[in-house]
């Protein structure tokens, strides 16, 4: 299998060959993928795929925006979407469990759901509430303990393949879009994340885990993955309007440490380049 840093480089590269060119305001191109108007999206994750923050916000505690990547994403493929992305979603409540008076996000992809997108895994490794804790002046100092981070990313890697896995069985035909997080601690001495130099080194150490996870999952299941990650530089909290793609503590239209929406528009993006380029999935039969 190749290590996770030649995985990471080929990720890099296939995402910048896309940004290279995309432009959050230009009509993305279907492309050859089986995506015809009106067809199936199902959306999937965590808060960083819901727009938590940024008005206006629906859904409930699960605090979904109608300007999410998602919804982006339906609007310039003329999808029907259904966005069941929550706020403070794991790998569980995508999978199997359900969270907020909602059914497990993953009931309502159908046989017939030609796409789907995820983005989840933040809330397994606690990414967000640590960064949350360590921008806090009022807070202790915040640590991670190294005894229970590696059991969590073992095990996050573990059931996001089988997530993935039900997915594909559920939806056969399905493309199956992966979506990274933007990363946090970009770069790791901005000033408005708040942070004491250790305390973005873990922040951004987290978040690398996070990373790796997400791109040795997508080499193993086949999906395509779709990197904001690797396409961050100069786009972290201490970047201008508008180039901004993650807020810091002090946010602005969205929650701190979250994606803006003009981070959401550059990660629907990055899935219309992908999806404009990819050939369809090839799947092996059962």
């Amino acid at each position: 299998m190749p290590s996770t840093g030649s995985l990471r480089r080929a990720s890099l590269a296939l995402v910048l060959l896309a940004f290279g060119c995309a432009n959050a305001d230009a009509p993305a191109m279907p492309g050859r993928l089986p995506l015809e108007p009106g067809a199936r999206y199902v959306a999937l994750g965590s808060s960083f795929a819901a727009g938590s923050g940024i008005a206006p916000m629906s859904g409930g505690l699960c605090l979904r925006s109608d300007h999410d990547y998602p919804h982006r994403v339906a609007a310039a493929l003329d999808l029907e979407l259904i966005d069941v992305t929550c706020s403070g979603a794991t790998v569980a409540n995508v999978r199997d469990t359900p969270q907020n008076g909602a059914a497990a996000q993953s009931d309502a992809v159908t046989a017939d759901t030609a796409l789907i997108s995820l983005t989840v895994g933040g809330n397994d490794l606690g990414y967000t509430t640590l960064a949350g804790e360590c921008g806090n002046p009022a807070a202790a100092p915040c640590v991670v303990d190294a005894s229970t981070l590696e059991p969590k990313v073992a095990q996050l890697r573990a059931d996001l393949t089988a997530l993935i896995e039900e997915l594909q069985a559920r939806a056969p035909s399905a493309v199956v879009v992966l979506v990274t997080y933007p990363v946090v601690a970009n770069p790791p001495d901005c000033a408005a994340l708040g942070f004491a130099p250790d305390e973005a080194a873990l922040v951004a150490s987290v978040g690398e885990s996070l990373q790796d996870v997400l791109v040795d999952v997508a080499a193993r299941t086949g999906v395509l993955l779709v990197d904001p990650y690797a396409a961050s530089d100069g786009h972290g909290p201490c970047a201008p309007d508008g180039e901004r793609w993650v807020e810091g503590l002090v946010a602005k239209g969205t929650f701190p440490y979250h994606p803006t929406a003009a981070g959401h528009a550059a990660m629907a993006q990055l899935v219309l380049d992908a999806l404009a380029t990819a050939a369809p999935p090839q799947r092996a039969a059962p």
